[in-house]
């Protein structure tokens, strides 16, 4: 069998959904690739930032195969796990749009 008819086979979806980062003592420096860097993520777009009180606002667009909601739940578990001075994150659900 040959890999691209494997490949078409595959049902991808790409979602979109603002999200809150709360980030620890080091600051919100330099996340914004990290945040590029997690499996699934195709874009980080980051819409407001306040460093006195550690948290910044992105638009992430993500691909998957999963439903939204554990698309979104897959990015904020790897995210966590990856990076250490990412205390909390927030997805806000209502804004999750399939693209």
């Amino acid at each position: 069998m040959k890999l691209i008819p494997l490949l078409l086979e595959l049902n991808y979806k790409t979602y979109e959904a603002m999200v809150q980062v709360k980030y620890g003592e080091d600051g919100i420096s330099g996340y914004d690739d990290a945040l590029r860097a997690l499996p699934g993520v195709t874009t980080v777009t980051k819409a407001s930032e306040s460093a006195e009180t550690g948290m910044a606002t992105y638009k992430i667009k993500l691909i998957s195969q999963k439903d939204a909601i554990s698309a979104f739940k897959a990015f904020k578990d790897n995210a966590k796990a990856k990076y250490t001075n990412v205390i909390a994150i927030k997805v806000g659900e209502q804004t999750i749009e399939e693209k």
